[in-house]
This record gives C-alpha cells, sequence and structure tokens, in this order.
C-alpha cells in the first residue's frame, strides 16, 4: 500500500520496526529454550543497528538445510539480518560452556516487548487519524 504521500516513510519505519523487534523475540526465545543446551552460545539481533541499515541490503544470516528431516526453509526479507553472538556474562557458574544469562535475556525481552507495544500503538493511532480525516472528523 504506497503510504509514503500521506505519512512519508513512517509506515514503512515502523513496519520495519515491528517486524525486526518481532524477529528479536523470536531470538531471545530460542536463547531461553536453549538455556540448558552445553556449548550453546546466545545470539542477539542488534535491532537499532538494522533499523539504520538498509531493508533491502544482502542476507546477514544464511538458513541451510543440514539435515533432510528439517523443515524446509522460508525466503522472508525479515530474516536477512545481522545476528551476532550475544555478550557473555562476566561472571559465569556454568560449566557446560552455555553463554545464555536468563536474567539479562528475560529483561530484553521485557525491553524488547514495550517497544513492539509502543510502536504498533504509533501506528494504530496514524490509521485512526485517518480513518478520522476520511469520516470528516467525526467518530
Amino acid at each position: 500500500m504506497p503510504t509514503n504521500g500521506i505519512f512519508r516513510d513512517t509506515i514503512s519505519l515502523l513496519e520495519r520496526s515491528l517486524n525486526l523487534r518481532s524477529l528479536q523475540h523470536r531470538v531471545l526465545a530460542s536463547n531461553i529454550a536453549n538455556m540448558d543446551t552445553p556449548n550453546y552460545k546466545a545470539v542477539e539481533l542488534a535491532v537499532a543497528e538494522e533499523m539504520n541499515g538498509n531493508p533491502d541490503s544482502a542476507p546477514g544470516v544464511q538458513l541451510v538445510q543440514t539435515q533432510p528431516g528439517h523443515l524446509p526453509l522460508k525466503h522472508n526479507p525479515a530474516n536477512q539480518v545481522k545476528l551476532k553472538v550475544a555478550k557473555s556474562p562476566q561472571f559465569s557458574l556454568r560449566g557446560d560452556g552455555n553463554t545464555v544469562d536468563l536474567d539479562r535475556t528475560m529483561g530484553r525481552m521485557a525491553e524488547n516487548t514495550l517497544l513492539y507495544k509502543t510502536a504498533a500503538q504509533i501506528i494504530s493511532q496514524k490509521f485512526n487519524g485517518l480513518r478520522r480525516a476520511i469520516r470528516g472528523g467525526s467518530n
């Protein structure tokens, strides 16, 4: 839907934010799901860097189907982002090589949820304003 004339780049920026925040949530959930996996290295998505980057840039993560039993790969532009190894906790009592810090990850997930909800509310208000304008200012 071409909305650049109405809201300039606001809608596309908010859409990208929602997509990246959704992907960030899945990445953090994956880290939590693997918190007991030996030698698992936590990953994170640098949402701020991705927001500043070109959305049409080359993919940073190449998905590969390594086993015939794996689910088929989907080519989704939201998956074309750069994941990086998360900063390891300074002090860890774990001896299994896993770098998931549950407290830090849960905090990041809460922050990500707030930012997602904020972007969703902003885009909702944009469309509510457009709806009011179409109706001539009446509810």
